[in-house]
């Protein structure tokens, strides 16, 4: 019997994808040559009193309209639309479809084999008695551990030396941060 990809493999995204992409694809379509979703001819609004207008597919570029307005005195004009809004929803439309198609399919839900039945827990076996333990031999007396302290020098100018090369280190940290 062939398992289902795990969840996160690419293979388990493939039907949501043919479904969000045969989604956007007949959705692009409707909405290019048959009717957008939103206004298809935005400008009309700003024309003057008893304008109409009309809407059409475009080829150049794909995906656009072009809006034919007629004024009242018998003027014509023409101007290309793209409408991105309807194409925004449109592609969270198909979004929206991948991840239901994801969450209800097989693949998506990480499906597996069925288990294989366990046998019934029964009684636990009683445990006979355990040998006593060996005694340890016992531990070496510790001794305290040595000083952290150094021992003082017997050269009088070593404790000057050290302070000295303390105090260039830290104005080479000093000098290091501030660049």
């Amino acid at each position: 019997m062939p398992t289902a990809p795990p969840a996160r493999s690419p293979a388990a995204w493939q039907g949501p994808l043919r479904a969000a992409i045969a989604v956007f694809v007949v959705g692009f379509f409707v909405v290019w040559l048959v009717k957008p979703i939103g206004n298809p001819c935005p400008d009309l609004g700003s024309l003057p009193q008893g304008s109409s207008a009309s809407s059409s597919p475009s080829l150049s570029p794909p995906g656009s309209r072009t809006c034919t307005y007629t004024a009242s005195a018998g003027i014509e004009a023409t101007s290309k639309y793209m409408p991105w809004l309807d194409w925004i929803v449109l592609l969270l439309v198909a979004a929206a479809v991948a991840g239901v198609v994801r969450a209800i399919s097989p693949a998506g839900r990480g499906a597996r084999e069925p288990r294989a039945e366990r046998a019934p827990r029964g009684e636990p076996e009683p445990r006979g008695e355990r040998e006593p333990r060996a005694e340890r031999p016992p531990r070496p007396s510790r001794q305290p551990r040595a000083s952290s302290t150094p021992e003082p020098s017997p050269d009088p100018g070593a404790a000057e030396r050290d302070a000295a090369a303390r105090e260039r280190a830290r104005q080479e940290r000093a000098a290091r941060r501030s660049r």
